[in-house]
């Protein structure tokens, strides 16, 4: 195994993310990180089609908890690249309150790393 890590770091998007009215109905933003570990051996890992995927899905699934968006955006990746080996994904809503930043992290791991 040859593994490298990619990081996405402070990915700003505005969408439509969350349960309540207020936040169905207006964008608000957010900030993605992401550690994307793969197999080089396996195949190359284009961080630019990695980018795209993460703000197309956040911008046109239009999830409803922060939970759900982490899960279908490592669900979709691993499709998209299956020399994924773990993804570390981030969403802070920044905007919730004003001393504080609130978010959600998850660690998938695809494969153990001996």
């Amino acid at each position: 195994m040859n593994i490298f890590k990619i990081y996405i770091k402070d990915l700003k998007i505005d969408v439509i993310i969350g349960i309540l009215d207020k936040e169905r109905k207006n964008k608000q933003k957010i900030i993605v990180n992401a550690e994307i570990e793969y197999d080089l051996d396996e195949h190359f890992l284009d961080y630019v089609q990695a980018v795209e995927a993460i703000k197309n899905l956040l911008e046109y699934k239009k999830y409803d908890t922060l939970e759900n968006a982490i899960s279908g955006i490592s669900k979709a990746l691993k499709l998209d690249f299956p020399e994924i080996i773990s993804i570390k994904l981030k969403i802070d809503k920044p905007e919730i309150f004003k001393n504080t930043l609130i978010g959600v992290e998850n660690i998938k791991r695809y494969l153990d790393i001996k």
